[in-house]
């Protein structure tokens, strides 16, 4: 997800649900926060990105 965990209780409904499934995929894994231009869009025009706002993604 691009949402940071303090947000996946809104997206789930319930935060103890969500603070139990970041538990399991977190556990010994390894979070690198990434800075900059996404890779993934690098040949999409800026123009063809949905527009995101601070309340959530725009319909």
């Amino acid at each position: 997800s691009n949402l940071p965990f303090s947000r996946w209780g809104e997206v789930f409904g319930d935060t103890t649900i969500a603070a139990a499934m970041i538990d399991r995929i977190v556990h010994h894994a390894e979070i690198i926060t990434t800075k900059g231009t996404s890779y993934r869009i690098r040949h999409t025009s800026i123009e063809t990105l949905p527009s995101v706002t601070e309340t959530g993604p725009a319909n």
